[in-house]
């Protein structure tokens, strides 16, 4: 009889529906999260580099420590940037 519909069936359709988008909603914003992790991440290791460069006596290694640091910081900044919701 297909004029047959169960009423528990149609809400639990639209219910799986609603999961199915806050499942979606919850993962972009769980790799959002992510990402800042990792920026952070570079954000220390150029405070890392940029200190460690500091304490050493040749200005090659000091040079190429900043460098390496400085490169890092651009790249941080430039993912920062990317993020969703900082535009608003």
């Amino acid at each position: 009889m297909p004029q047959y519909r169960l009423a528990p069936q149609t809400r639990a359709a639209a219910l799986d529906k609603e999961a199915d988008e806050k499942f979606s909603t919850g993962s972009a914003d769980g790799l959002v999260g992510d990402n800042y992790v990792r920026i952070t991440v570079f954000l220390a290791a150029v405070l890392f580099l940029v200190g460690i460069g500091s304490t050493f006596k040749l200005h090659a290694v000091r040079y190429a420590l900043v460098t390496f640091g400085s490169i890092m910081l651009i790249l941080s900044v430039v993912l920062i940037l990317r993020q969703p919701g900082l535009g608003a």
